[in-house]
């Protein structure tokens, strides 16, 4: 019981953290979908912070979930029983409704006509980025100017040799020009250079040598991110000697981070969150390199990283 109220207390603090470092829009309305179902996409990923994790806000792969997936778990599609409009899911994934961007959009409607192609083609190349809405009561969320209604939010990219990682945000009209994050991190020998999708996320990740890895998310193969090591499954059993060894490259071959970031990673960039890996050793990337300060063997607080986000870590008292 003790465990599962300091889950909770650690999720809210994080989500406490979400909305003191960038808005996010009021909740969308619910909507009226194709076989009938009044469906919320944002309470839907608010909700299950699994599926904000693996879809982001993308209602249309958060629908296909709750058809798929959900509906039979019993998990509560929406907060309110009424519903607005009639909703396509298009083959991207994105929600429209033809008949309301018509009636929008007269202008549209002028120029190209009614049919639901061709307002659907209008809206891909053109009035996504004018910030037109794709249907009634939609939300246009974002942290801070991240786009959050794309199914990946953010493109990661880490530069091997500088000991650097860099994520970019997606823009209004989905493109990743916006530098938001930079990391200091220890890549390796093995690690691999080239462009990979993401895969599963692990909370804690076993190593050979018996110790552990938080927050570890796999890039490719046997490539994760993850926190630095650990000597068991506990967040105070911190291998301080590694942490002190971040910024150079010394791992087998993951990306190690602290693990405040390796958790930022974790909890904000769903699975399939591309992943590029280069090499440019005079120039870590737009944010700079971060510097982390050592740990000292004397300090009482050596078991802990000191950007955990637990809540009993010493660093935050």
């Amino acid at each position: 019981m003790k465990k599962g109220w300091m889950r909770l207390l650690v999720l809210l603090i994080l989500t406490a953290g979400i909305f003191l470092t960038g808005k996010i829009s009021a909740k969308a309305a619910p909507l009226a979908m194709p076989d009938g179902t009044v469906f919320d996409p944002v309470y839907y990923a608010e909700t299950y912070p699994d599926l904000k994790t693996a879809f982001g806000y993308n209602g249309g792969l958060l629908w296909k979930h709750y058809v798929t997936f959900g509906r039979n778990e019993g998990r509560i599609c929406t907060a309110s029983p009424s519903a607005v409009g009639s909703i396509l899911v298009m083959s991207d994934g994105t929600l429209f409704d033809p008949t309301f961007y018509a009636q929008s959009n007269p202008d549209v409607v002028a120029a190209l006509g009614d049919s639901a192609p061709s307002l659907w083609n209008h809206y891909v190349k053109f009035g996504r980025g004018e910030g037109r809405l794709a249907y009634p009561g939609e939300v246009k969320l974002s942290v801070g100017n991240v786009n959050l209604n794309v199914p990946y939010p953010y493109y990661i990219k880490i530069n091997r040799a500088a000991c650097t990682v860099t994520v970019y945000g997606a823009d209004e009209n989905g493109n990743y020009t916006i530098p938001c994050k930079a990391f200091i991190c220890s890549p390796g020998r093995d690690t691999p250079l080239g462009v990979f999708k993401s895969a599963q996320n692990a909370r804690w990740l076993a190593f050979d040598a018996g110790q552990y890895g938080q927050y570890a998310k796999r890039i490719v193969n046997r490539i994760w991110f993850h926190s630095v090591m650990y000597n068991g499954t506990n967040e105070g059993s911190l291998d301080w000697g590694a942490y002190n060894r971040l910024g150079t490259i010394c791992s087998h071959g993951c990306i190690r981070l602290q693990a405040g970031d390796a958790n930022w990673i974790y909890t904000n960039c769903p699975v399939g969150t591309v992943v590029e890996i280069y090499d440019d050793p005079t120039n870590p990337g737009p944010l700079g390199r971060p510097e982390v300060g050592k740990i000292s063997a004397s300090d009482p607080r050596r078991g802990w990283d000191p950007t955990d986000p637990n809540p009993l870590n010493p660093w935050l008292q």
